[in-house]
């Protein structure tokens, strides 16, 4: 049998994950090159990591890797644990987003048993904690670290290549410390079976793992720098773009036949440097995505060469395996048989309707049939009302966020009245099963056989649909998104959409004010003022500069006028950097300081509610402004930069000069009315 006793080589192994490694050696395992750019790049909140891709620090690693998952073994079987045990990992949502699309968890997990320590440690890091609440079925191996680094530490290790049973949403927790809601997980997690490979197979992936090691991180940095000069690359296409549109759809023609000649020449030169940048483009684009590939597909070696290492380390201890599976039988065993005695002492008499589940039963009458259908359609109905809750929470906490900042927010699905059909459907639901075993008990089974077949076809149809009510309306084919998903997407759309209104309006009204502004400080020039500018040509351009003033106002008032629309995909990192380019632009103007102030206090609340990248926000701002816009000032005269600034102050901030107004159908849900129609078909029923 193999020696349980853990060596100092494991220990260190563990050592070194635990201090500050742990995130780097993970990231050997994680099959995501995307990943790996994204921490490189400092573009994860609060994330910066030294992944070190060397040949020496590959060895490190795997070995590392190896020798944990023997200890975490060692100990889990030396320990002799049984029985499922609840975990907690404090987390943020964009990490569980991530676990969400994966098949299994491949990496080691960092959990406590104390579910106040998890969410208060990690609500005072990420924007937007989260907390998993792991139940962790009894196969799945664990250690202690305390148990081992014989430390103060609370921290669980799980094991890697964990399977993910299930996931769901909880109710938020409101921590009392800092005033954030951490969202809260369920999420089960099993032993899955790993895939063995040859010695040969093993060693030649090994082989290829070291050899390309050199170039991992030298690509993911090739990736980083391609991915900045493709951002400035697509500025310039941008800038050029408009600029060409520009002259090319300029009305009045110039009296200078020299000037018009220089400018046709001007669009030439910029069109074909504007065909050159998409082609740099196109080269980037394309040089980037063969080195992901290349990094991607180094990293899905890793993940084949580490599973089947570590079946090779399972395998030697299927002896203690099997001996551990007996033990534990035996202990469930003995439990059953306390669980029953106990049961025996408390009660003499047990009904009818429960003997039918007796695991004896070698077939399942007609009884057994119809009152796990009645079961089934009675959990749907709560699972639905768990979910109406969640739905109803969310609209509340969107209200919350509304209320802060002053926005209009109002739900578009009816929640409450969902939950009151549902309800209402429950007690219909909970009705049909009391019959039923009231038939049950009071009857042989011959006797009420037809009868029972009516229920079991009415039960069989409301499963029907009860089921359909889940399915999303919209979602693509082969996507995981449910109705209620759906829903809360909506409802997240429409808070954002009304915060979005919210913003438009107090930056649209106070441009106004400053046109408005402008417009007088140039009606009330004086009489000097007057005849001097007849002379200089400063009366034509106050004349031209009151018609863009025109044109500025027009575009804001018809923007303002309009409803935004609830099928755009609203970005909180553009609504940040708007507020943030008005504020800079006018923080020091006395007369928008209520404007600026009101602005502030959104930007504050939307970031205590949202996860923010200021490098986004940053690269956003830099992407409206369009400052430096390849133009000749040698060629522009006054008015024209005039009137290139107005096209730039209404494109920088969305403001429209057309005069459409299109019509968007209002978005409603018929959840309710479909669970009204499944209430008045159990109604209608014979039974």
């Amino acid at each position: 049998m193999i020696d349980l006793n853990i060596t100092n080589e494991e220990i260190d192994a563990l050592k070194l994950y635990m201090n500050n490694k742990y995130e780097a050696i993970n990231q050997m395992l994680v099959s995501d090159a995307e990943t790996d750019i994204a921490l490189l790049s400092d573009d994860v909140e609060n994330k910066s990591i030294d992944i070190m891709y060397s040949r020496e620090a590959v060895i490190q690693y795997l070995k590392t890797i190896k020798l944990i998952y023997k200890l975490i073994l060692k100990n889990y079987y030396s320990k002799k644990y049984t029985g499922n045990i609840a975990l907690y990992r404090g987390t943020n949502i964009a990490e569980v987003e991530r676990i969400k699309n994966e098949l299994f968890i491949d990496r080691f997990l960092a959990v406590t048993e104390n579910k106040a320590d998890a969410e208060n440690k990690y609500s005072a890091v990420w924007n937007r904690p989260a907390c998993l609440n792991i139940l962790l079925e009894n196969n799945v191996p664990y250690i202690y670290i305390e148990d081992i680094l014989k430390d103060d530490s609370d921290t669980i290790l799980i094991s890697p290549f964990t399977k993910i049973k299930r996931i769901g949403e909880d109710e938020e927790s409101k921590l009392e410390k800092n005033s954030k809601s951490v969202k809260n997980y369920n999420i089960i997690l099993e032993k899955q079976e790993l895939d063995e490979l040859t010695d040969r197979e093993r060693n030649g992936l090994y082989d290829y793992i070291l050899e390309n090691s050199y170039f991992i991180k030298r690509k993911i940095e090739e990736c980083i720098d391609l991915e900045k000069e493709n951002t400035i690359n697509f500025e310039n296409i941008r800038k050029l773009e408009q600029l060409v549109n520009k002259y090319e759809t300029k009305e009045d023609i110039k009296e200078d036949f020299e000037e018009n000649i220089s400018s046709i020449n001007n669009v030439e030169n910029m069109k074909l440097e504007l065909e050159e940048l998409k082609e740099k483009s196109n080269r980037l684009f394309k040089t980037r995505k063969e080195n992901i590939k290349f990094v991607s597909m180094w990293k899905r070696n890793i993940a084949v060469y580490m599973i089947a290492e570590c079946r090779e380390i399972e395998k030697e201890f299927e002896e203690v395996k099997l001996e551990f599976s007996k033990n534990k039988d035996e202990k469930i065993e003995i439990d059953k048989k306390e669980i029953k005695e106990k049961n025996i002492e408390e009660t003499k008499v047990v009904p009818i309707v429960e003997n039918i589940f007796k695991e004896e039963a070698k077939e399942e009458t007609t009884s057994v049939i119809t009152l796990k259908t009645c079961e089934e359609n009675i959990e749907m109905v709560q699972k639905l009302i768990s979910d109406i809750n969640d739905l109803i929470s969310k609209q509340q906490n969107h209200a919350k966020i509304a209320g802060n900042i002053g926005c209009s927010y109002s739900a578009l699905n009816n929640a409450f009245a969902m939950r009151k059909s549902a309800e209402k459907l429950l007690v219909l639901v909970k009705n049909i099963n009391d019959h039923t075993q009231e038939l049950i008990r009071e009857n042989e089974e011959s006797e009420i056989e037809e009868k029972l077949n009516v229920i079991q076809k009415t039960n069989l149809e409301i499963s029907t649909l009860i089921n359909y009510l889940n399915n999303p309306k919209i979602a693509e084919k082969n996507t995981q998104i449910t109705r209620f998903d759906e829903m809360k997407i909506i409802e997240e759309n429409e808070l954002k959409r009304k915060i979005a209104e919210k913003i438009r309006d107090i930056r649209g009204e106070a441009e106004l004010k400053k046109l408005k502004d402008d417009y007088e400080i140039i009606e009330e020039k004086g009489t000097f003022s007057r005849i001097l500018g007849f002379f200089t040509g400063q009366n034509r351009l106050d004349e031209f500069m009151i018609e863009q003033i025109e044109i500025r106002e027009n575009a804001i008032r018809k923007t303002l006028s309009g409803k935004m629309s609830l099928a755009k995909n609203y970005s909180i990192h553009e609504l940040i950097a708007e507020i943030k380019m008005f504020i800079d632009e006018n923080e020091d103007d006395e007369l928008v300081e209520q404007d600026i102030s009101e602005l502030n206090v959104i930007e504050e609340e939307l970031k205590k509610n949202y996860i923010i990248l200021e490098t986004k926000v940053n690269s956003i701002i830099e992407e409206k402004e369009g400052r430096n816009l390849p133009v000749n000032d040698k060629k522009v005269s006054r008015a024209e930069m005039l009137e290139i600034e107005t096209y730039r102050f209404l494109n920088k901030y969305g403001y429209d000069l057309s005069s459409r107004n299109e019509h968007e159908p209002e978005y409603q849900d018929t959840m309710t009315n479909e669970i009204n129609r499944i209430i008045e078909y159990i109604e209608g029923s014979k039974i």
